[in-house]
């Protein structure tokens, strides 16, 4: 089978996570794919990667311009960083002309893909519009909702109509969960039977357990942190979407006595993250900034750390926490749609610093055998979570869709 993936931006965000993951799964059960997006070619440790295989990543080179018109990188659904796009334009701040450019150059872009690569389906990563203008196209797909493209709908109410004919003429739409199909419903009015719930895995390869020399990998990135420091991990952006000033008001609530340390593994604009917050309110002290890291680099540090937290306000499953967990490291999770669901350690209510300090400390205070179990619960939990199995569910539906496509050829 020949399966073209397309994501609304590059790497960097869970989408992307879960595109990569599902090319990998297909390559390695025989099958030809591709994954296709956009991108502005900002430096990264791992630009060089994407770049040099363009056997597997079909990447749409921006800025792109026309006569007056010019956009130096691909537009965000809602106004939440991505690490590859520094100016963090969105849909909805685009003048008219703008979006309706961006459009025709996507169409012009993903024609030449679909007639080289000659696709039997296409994935669309996200309910919005290089859905619908591939099904203008005449090519059947199948959308994968992930939550920030149902926040991006309720943001912007130009792009609604553009988002509903998407999901209305996708042949199966993919949801993480439960209340992620809920939304679906509810946003778009499409039939139940047609959302199928596929909650996500994640790289078991990646992201397990393996010893980490702390001194080096803390030497390496110019970090002091003492011996005897609990460590906490955040592996997300720096947004308020993401929780980053929950966590830091939490902090501002523990004494630095109890030297509770975080590594912050995300990127993103902190000062946009704490408009709003009184400064006596929040706390940088223990706090130390990583930015975007490779999942490698991301894996070690999760295996340095005693626990990870994810203090979002909304998700729609929380991919990170999972493979914090599948490193062994059990998780404070807020009930934000998706994390609680599997989350092994404490969960909380959003937005609540005082909640989220006392459930840090209750953590540290753990007795040995008592954070054990939990660190084992946590690793056999993620084990249930299998890219393998949810890329053979997907064959299921691509292969009903293809079937389908096929009859209706014959019968015209």
């Amino acid at each position: 089978m020949k399966i073209l993936l397309t994501n609304t931006g590059p790497w960097g965000t869970g989408s992307f996570t879960v595109a990569r993951a599902l090319l990998e799964e297909y390559l390695h059960m025989g099958h030809e794919a591709k994954l296709f997006f956009p991108d502005s070619k900002e430096p990264s440790n791992d630009l060089d990667y994407y770049y040099s295989h363009p056997e597997l990543f079909e990447i749409w080179h921006l800025p792109i311009e026309k006569g007056e018109l010019r956009l130096d990188s691909f537009p965000l659904m809602i106004p939440d960083p991505h690490p590859r796009n520094p100016i963090g334009k969105t849909y909805k701040e685009l003048t008219e002309k703008e979006l309706y450019f961006y459009f025709e150059a996507f169409r012009n872009r993903i024609s030449k893909v679909i007639e080289t690569f000659k696709p039997d389906i296409i994935e669309c990563q996200h309910i919005w519009a290089y859905d619908h203008i591939i099904d203008d196209l005449g090519y059947p797909f199948i959308a994968a909702a992930h939550h920030s493209d149902q926040m991006g709908y309720r943001f912007d109410p130009r792009m609604r109509p553009i988002a509903k004919k998407s999901a209305h003429d996708a042949k199966f739409i993919f949801a993480l969960s439960e209340e992620n199909k809920r939304e679906i419903l509810e946003l778009y009015g499409v039939a139940a039977n047609k959302v199928i719930i596929l909650e996500n895995g994640y790289d078991r390869k990646m992201f397990h357990p393996f010893p980490v020399n702390k001194e080096e990998l803390f030497e390496a990135h110019d970090l002091k942190i003492p011996k005897e420091a609990f460590l906490v991990t955040f592996a997300g952006k720096l947004s308020k979407t993401k929780g980053i000033d929950t966590l830091l008001q939490a902090n501002a609530l523990i004494p630095e006595k109890e030297k509770i340390h975080f590594l912050v593994l995300g990127a993103g604009n902190l000062k946009e993250a704490l408009k709003g917050a009184s400064p006596d309110s929040y706390s940088t002290k223990q706090v130390h900034f990583l930015d975007h890291l490779m999942p490698k680099k991301v894996a070690e540090f999760h295996n340095a750390s005693d626990i990870t937290v994810m203090p979002s306000r909304t998700e729609g499953f929380g991919l990170s926490c999972l493979e914090a967990m599948g490193c062994g490291l059990p998780a404070i999770v807020t009930r934000c749609g998706g994390p609680e669901h599997y989350a092994v350690g404490e969960i909380i209510e959003k937005e609540n610093p005082e909640a989220l300090a006392k459930a840090l400390l209750k953590m540290k205070r753990l007795p040995h055998n008592a954070y054990k179990a939990l660190s084992n619960q946590a690793i056999e939990t993620a084990h249930h979570y299998s890219w393998t199995s949810n890329a053979k569910k997907r064959l299921h539906y691509y292969q009903k869709v293809i079937d389908e496509t096929s009859k209706l050829k014959n019968v015209s």
